[in-house]
This record gives structure tokens, C-alpha cells and sequence, in this order.
């Protein structure tokens, strides 16, 4: 998601002043969380960290539309400066609510550990796994950049799309495990083809949420979610075009 962000920030000659914003904020954010997730956990009815998640998650899917939404609309011949911020603080938004989800439970995680023996052993996998993802997210930021601007743009809204998608499913599963939404089974099963558990399933996973038996309510959140961005470049797209039609026009005559 890095990545991606920051391939529109440098197609739209912004500052990167938004990621160390969110950053920051997420790390604290992650730590505060942390040390509160004993009460959290316990509003609800003890659903408070699925509805936590739920409602960082869905942020973060609002945050990627209007994000969309607001580069697809941007006259690239007459960029307008209250846009670009506005995306920048949509971004900072998207990374502080990643990074404070996925940090307080990271920390959560290494916790358990503190006191046994297996410490050592879960520190370096996942130092491992974090290099592994900062390389992966290194490399499709330089692949984005490197081509050209309509291909990039288009993978970058692509992707963006899928990735909202995924926000939205996942929530959809964090209320199935409190029974807020009623499971339903699997609508396909795609574990013979490519299992979660291999690598390229993680690598699936942790890119687009990829899962190999989804339910109906789960994949039709997903597809949904996703095709309703997409929805939203298409029709940005469009503005923005017919714009610069008409002020080409106007200044012809």
C-alpha cells in the first residue's frame, strides 16, 4: 500500500512529509493500543478488539476511495494544490490506520513471547518476514515508477482497488468470528490450485487478501468494495478529461 502511495505522490509531485506522519502516528498509535487492549477487548461484550479492527479497516477503505477519487480528478495540466493535500492527508490517514492495526497486534504477538524461550526465535522470523516485505514493497514501488505514467497510473488504481477490497473482507471476517454477521460456507476452493499456507499464497495473502475458501458474504464484500473504486476512477477519469476538453475549447476560441 506504501508503495503504491507513494508512486501517485511522486506522479503528483507531492511531499512524502504524509508517510512519516503516518508512521509516526501508527507506531504510537500501535503502543496505546497495546496498552489498552485488556479494556478493549472487554467493550462489546468482549467484541471490542474485532470491532476495533472492523472500524480501522473500514476507515481505511473510505480513505482509499476518496483517495482515488481525488487523483483521478486532478487536472494534470492544471493540478490543484487543495487536492494533492487533501490525498496527502487521506494517506497519512491509510498508513497510521495499517500501521496501528497491524502494530498493536505484532506487539501483542511478540508479548507472548517475552518470557519463554522461543524469544530469540520470533524475533528473527519476523525480522525475516520484515525484510521480506519491505523488499517486496521496495521493489513494486520502483516497478510502478519506472513505467510509464497512463500504465502506472492504471496499476496503481488496480491495486488500490484490490486493496480496498480487502479491507472490507476482512472486516466482513472480524465480525463473523463474534457472530455479528452469520458465517455462510464456502462459495469455491481454490486449495488444490494454490493453498494459503505455500508461498505463494502468503504472498497473495498479504497483497490482495487472497483465501482459498472465501464465503459468499466475504467475497461479495470484496468484489464489490472493489469494483465500487474502480467505479470511482472510471467516473473521475471522465471528469477530469471533459475539463480539460472544455478549457481546451474555451482557449481555441
Amino acid at each position: 500500500m506504501i508503495g503504491a502511495l507513494l508512486a501517485i505522490s511522486i506522479r503528483l509531485q507531492s511531499s512524502n512529509r504524509w508517510l512519516w506522519i503516518g508512521l509516526s502516528a501508527g507506531f504510537g498509535g500501535a503502543i496505546l493500543l497495546f496498552k489498552q487492549m485488556t479494556n478493549i477487548s472487554e467493550w462489546f461484550d468482549y467484541a471490542g478488539q474485532e470491532v476495533m479492527n472492523t472500524t480501522l479497516q473500514t476507515i481505511t477503505y473510505l480513505m482509499i476511495a476518496l483517495c482515488v477519487w481525488l487523483v483521478t480528478t486532478i487536472r494534470p495540466k492544471a493540478p490543484d494544490s487543495r487536492k494533492i493535500l487533501a490525498f496527502s492527508a487521506c494517506a497519512a490517514l491509510i498508513i497510521f490506520c495499517a500501521v496501528a492495526r497491524e502494530g498493536q497486534e505484532i506487539i501483542l504477538y511478540l508479548y507472548g513471547f517475552s518470557n519463554t524461550e522461543y524469544l530469540q526465535k520470533t524475533l528473527a522470523g519476523g525480522g525475516m518476514g520484515l525484510s521480506i516485505g519491505a523488499s517486496m514493497g521496495i521493489l513494486l514501488f520502483h516497478s510502478l515508477v519506472d513505467n510509464e505514467g497512463h500504465d502506472r497510473r492504471i496499476i496503481c488504481l488496480i491495486l488500490l482497488a484490490l486493496f480496498a477490497g480487502n479491507m472490507l473482507s476482512q472486516s466482513t471476517v472480524q465480525l463473523m468470528q463474534v457472530d455479528w454477521l452469520s458465517q455462510s460456507p464456502a462459495v469455491w476452493d481454490t486449495s488444490s490450485i494454490i493453498t494459503e499456507h505455500s508461498l505463494l499464497g502468503e504472498l497473495l495473502y498479504a497483497l490482495i487478501g487472497y483465501e482459498a475458501t472465501p464465503t459468499f458474504l466475504q467475497s461479495s464484500v470484496y468484489i464489490s468494495g472493489a469494483a465500487f473504486v474502480l467505479y470511482l476512477a472510471v467516473v473521475g477519469t471522465r471528469r477530469s478529461m471533459q475539463r480539460d476538453q472544455s478549457v481546451s475549447q474555451e482557449t481555441d476560441k
